[in-house]
């Protein structure tokens, strides 16, 4: 019996020192892993292995090794193994829930798809990240979720849900006053303002960037490197590919000093194609094999695939199609359109060029199916590479039919182009005013304060003067009630003014609120024979209620001098040039001939703000386009009058009448009422117009014009 009890001890005490001891190789273990600055992560994987074989490790303590063992892997670039690693994570999981880990394996996993090209399963992951750091208040990782998606949606091209995201990744680093995540989350901002065509807006706020980075002495030196690869893709979007290569260059020798063969590869790639376009084709075949060694160092077979497909890039470019044939060939193979849809129509297309020169009725059967498929930079490749091959097949006509197409979308492509800057600064002009409506509300509302005030304290001061000067009140009291029946006659026209101003604004309302009304209760209940036309009906109609109410919001500013104008002083000659190309998708129809003449020097300035300008002319365009019959004829003349700059709107018939014209510039007038709301105006342009004239010190006014119709005529005066 004393034996069977001393045993059971000495079983009871080396269990307990076997637990003490995987406690205290858990401890070193955790400390290791969320020390600071560079990590032994190879040692810390066999130290996370040994770990996990150790029956002793609590469900808590498992989760947080195999967390950080897949972290590890991922950062070491063994991806299969990561892959592995996060499925036993998920499993472990689902036995011992815990909102917090549960956001981290996704976060990892994502990390791991955008590694692995794959967006639609990096975004599923970072979704469902910010959804478990918010169960778990682990603002920290709510904020690196937020940011990790904005990339990811910036990537497929959902900007401003993109931006959305990256403002709370801001938000919620402020919270923690984290500045280093902030700093991340500037990054995230300026890779989608390069996106969507802001280049400055991202040059500035990477500059900020890169500043605050050098200046931190404990910065990451990943993220510097990261932001000399967002500056390098914003010079490659401005076409300066040197700057973009210097960029890149400085990034490498960061991923060097980390010794981050995936990410140096991933630079050499786009440093190769950089010297692509630059057409120093050794250079580039340097870049490129330099990125195959390392890629073939970590075995990542799709970015292997990737710089293969490069490398016939640079065989088209340098005239070796068969070369670039076998080349791009094996890469397609080994990419799947899944996951980057983008990357494989570029390398298909690629593959189609150079099938043009060698093999050209294979390239007709391989680039009839993507024609129209791809995006319109590939599309004109397409196009033109479709011309060549049935121009080396001798079959004439086709190939002039395609390269005329080629001309064709070139075209587009240069429309699209401004289309797509006018649109980028209405979204970021929306984004800031939904940003600047508080602080206005603020500002209103402090202002409405101080006011009180003041009629307090004259309210205060007229009752002293009530009292010490009784024997004039008779005299005052006279005075009294002239400035009163001043004031009530001045009140009276200003609500006759309001209430016709509210009936007017009561009417336009109602029209599109009853065609609302009457076609939501038609697909209620399944009176429309055409839904999708109910629709467009229905998004026409709200398109004209946001139209008036921006209106009436803007003129409200005006009228309470709250309207702030940003001026700048810029060449008047380029700028109204600017000013009629960007208004070109307006007045650019085929029943309308268009006639600009600019008359200014060179050495003309002016001081204004470019951007309200353009409101001015974007407003003029659309009245002159609506309101002239087909086929007409608009007139646009800039000139000099002594010290004023003077330009012109005139369009051809019909014109409108001397009481019309005399009531263009009022609020809500139409000359066909009729007429406008189908067009979908707010009656409201002209006075906005009128406004930002005179803001800008100038003058305008309507005319008849010697065309038949109207002109319209407003002037700035020249910057001495």
């Amino acid at each position: 019996m004393f034996k069977v009890f001393i045993s059971t001890c000495l079983l009871s005490l080396a269990t307990y020192c076997h637990h003490a001891h995987s406690l205290e190789e858990f401890e070193q273990y955790k400390a290791q892993s969320e020390a600071k600055g560079n990590k032994d992560r190879i040692a810390l994987l066999e130290d996370a292995h040994t770990l996990l074989t150790d029956p002793a490790l609590t469900a808590k303590q498992r989760t947080y090794v195999l967390h950080r063992s897949a972290l590890h892997l991922v950062r070491t670039n063994q991806f299969s193994l990561a892959a592995e690693r996060l499925e036993h994570l998920a499993a472990h999981l689902t036995q011992f829930p815990d909102a917090n880990f549960l956001g981290k394996y996704h976060w990892v996993a994502g990390d791991l798809a955008i590694l692995l090209g794959n967006n639609t399963d990096s975004k599923h992951h970072f979704e469902h990240a910010v959804a478990q750091f918010a169960k778990s208040n682990d603002v920290r990782m709510q904020s690196h979720a937020h940011r990790m998606l904005a990339n990811v949606l910036s990537e497929q091209k959902d900007y401003f849900q993109a931006l959305s995201h990256v403002f709370q990744a801001k938000d919620t680093a402020n919270k923690i006053n984290n500045a280093h995540l902030f700093s991340a989350a500037l990054s995230t901002e300026a890779k989608i303002y390069r996106d969507f065509h802001q280049l400055d807006k991202a040059l500035d706020v990477l500059n900020q960037q890169l500043e605050f980075q050098l200046g931190e002495p404990d910065i990451s030196l990943a993220h510097i490197s990261s932001t000399y690869f967002s500056l390098a893709r914003i010079y490659e979007k401005l076409s300066d590919h040197q700057a973009a290569i210097d960029a890149l260059n400085k990034s490498y020798e960061i991923d060097t000093k980390l010794d981050d063969k995936n990410y140096m590869g991933v630079t050499q790639l786009h440093i190769a194609q950089q010297y692509i376009e630059l057409k120093d084709l050794t250079a580039a075949r340097i870049a490129i094999d330099k990125a195959n060694n390392l890629f073939t160092i970590v075995k990542n077979e799709k970015n292997l695939a990737r710089a293969h497909a490069v490398q016939g890039k640079i065989a088209l470019a340098n005239a070796e199609y068969p070369k670039a044939i076998k080349l791009i060939t094996q890469s397609l193979k080994k990419l799947s359109p899944q996951d980057n849809k983008t990357l494989f129509n570029e390398f298909s297309v690629k593959l189609g060029e150079a099938l043009a020169h060698e093999k050209p009725s294979e390239a007709i059967a391989h680039l009839s199916g993507l024609l129209d498929k791809v995006s319109n930079e590939d599309n004109l490749i397409v196009l033109q590479s479709l011309a060549v091959a049935f121009k080396n097949l001798a079959d004439f006509e086709q190939a002039l039919h395609y390269q005329e197409r080629a001309f064709a979308a070139k075209e587009a492509i240069n429309q699209q182009a401004i289309t797509t800057r006018l649109e980028a600064k209405k979204l970021n002009s929306e984004i800031g005013l939904k940003r600047l409506e508080v602080n206005e509300l603020q500002a209103g509302l402090a202002k409405s304060q101080q006011d009180t005030k003041t009629r307090t304290v004259v309210l205060a001061a007229a009752i002293i003067v009530l009292t010490n000067f009784l024997l004039l009140f008779y005299l005052y009291h006279l005075k009294r009630r002239r400035v009163m029946e001043k004031e009530t006659e001045l009140l009276n026209q200003s609500l006759s003014l309001k209430q016709q101003l509210l009936a007017d604004v009561s009417h336009e309302l109602r029209t599109p609120l009853t065609v609302l009304k009457l076609n939501i209760e038609a697909l209620e209940y399944n009176l429309t024979e055409d839904p999708k036309t109910t629709y467009k009906v229905l998004q026409r109609r709200l398109d004209m209620l946001n139209t008036l109410i921006a209106d009436i919001y803007e003129l409200a500013q005006a009228d309470t001098d709250n309207l702030r104008l940003e001026f700048e002083q810029c060449q008047a000659k380029a700028l109204f040039d600017d000013l009629t190309i960007a208004i070109a998708p307006i007045i650019d129809t085929s029943d309308l001939e268009v006639i600009y003449i600019n008359q200014l020097s060179e050495l003309i300035k002016v001081e204004c703000d470019i951007s309200r300008l353009n409101q001015v002319f974007n407003n003029l365009a659309r009245n002159s386009v609506h309101y002239t019959d087909k086929p007409g004829q608009i007139k646009i003349t800039v000139m000099q009058k002594e010290q004023d700059i003077v330009c012109t709107f005139e369009d051809s018939a019909p014109g409108v009448s001397n009481e019309a014209l005399g009531r263009l510039f009022e609020r809500l007038y139409r000359c066909d009422k009729s007429r406008s709301r189908d067009l979908g105006g707010s009656g409201l342009g002209l006075s906005i117009c009128e406004k930002i004239i005179e803001l800008h010190q100038g003058h305008i006014e309507a005319k008849h014009s010697d065309l038949g119709g109207v002109v319209i005529q407003f002037t700035l005066p020249i910057k001495s």
